[in-house]
């Protein structure tokens, strides 16, 4: 029996069926690019990506730093290290991953020419201490840039009288799986306070209408809330159920802002 919280552990223990869905939610996609560019990629370039899960926006990065750079990912789950060096390899590009948990990352002081987080600072156990690891192996001159949710300007819509069940459900989630909700403001001080100038703050808040979010609705927060003990399972069946008839009737509605933060290491 693990003593790690369970903001921890759900990352260290994942059955196939949710590598499945991961490989599906954190896929790289065109939309994501806002989050890309602040890190202003080029050949030859030194990356780490923190929390690099499974490995395929690394990737993006590591295709960007090709041919003389190179993308370290480091990640908490061996299963993402493990099929993360494996496409990698299969696909030769410059990433190599490793298995660690974080804080501290286990890297020499400035090592890096770029520092990216992305989604992974609400479950760590202090982001502080986190975006300081981040500052400190990150080179001179180097660029920092992390992306996170603030979970409580979370808006989903599924229809009439629907609206309490979404907050039962959603609070029952969030208590148990995130260390930190509302990391998404908290970005801007935590970069200032480890040292990091020019920091300089975007909000992205996409409404996605066609139901594209619900892969990590359901293979996620459906998950946590029944893990939480504080909704019944009918209850998360009842939301599910409001979720997929939204969908179909075209009224479906969440809106999770990004907070997308970009600091340099002088």
């Amino acid at each position: 029996m693990s003593n790690n919280p369970y903001y921890k552990q759900h990352w260290i223990d994942i059955e196939p069926e949710r590598h499945e869905a991961y490989d599906q939610i954190l896929a790289f996609h065109p939309a994501m690019e806002p989050l890309l560019k602040p890190l202003e990629l080029a050949p030859g370039l030194r990356v780490l990506d923190v929390g690099s899960g499974p490995g395929h926006t690394a990737m993006e990065l590591a295709r960007r730093v090709a041919p003389s750079g190179k993308v370290t990912g480091v990640d908490i789950n061996a299963d993402f290290v493990e099929r993360s060096n494996r496409r990698a390899r299969e696909a030769g590009v410059p990433a190599e991953f490793v298995r660690s948990g974080f804080p501290p990352l286990n890297f020499p002081d400035r090592s890096f020419d770029r520092v990216f987080c992305k989604n992974v600072l609400e479950y760590v156990d202090s982001a502080a201490d986190t975006v300081a690891e981040m500052a400190r192996v990150a080179g001179a001159g180097a660029v920092v840039v992390a992306t996170d949710s603030d979970w409580d300007m979370m808006a989903l819509e599924t229809g009439a009288g629907t609206a309490d069940l979404n907050e039962r459900v959603l609070g029952a989630a969030k208590s148990i799986a995130l260390k930190e909700p509302k990391i998404g403001r908290r970005l801007y001080g935590l970069f200032r306070e480890a040292g990091l100038t020019d920091v300089k703050v975007e909000v992205m808040a996409a409404a996605d209408t066609l139901g594209r979010s619900t892969p990590m609705l359901k293979a996620s927060f459906a998950r946590y809330a029944r893990d939480s003990g504080r909704v019944m399972e009918q209850e998360v069946a009842q939301w599910l159920a409001n979720i997929n008839r939204a969908i179909e009737r075209g009224t479906f509605l969440l809106v999770l802002p990004q907070f997308i933060v970009r600091g340099v290491k002088r």
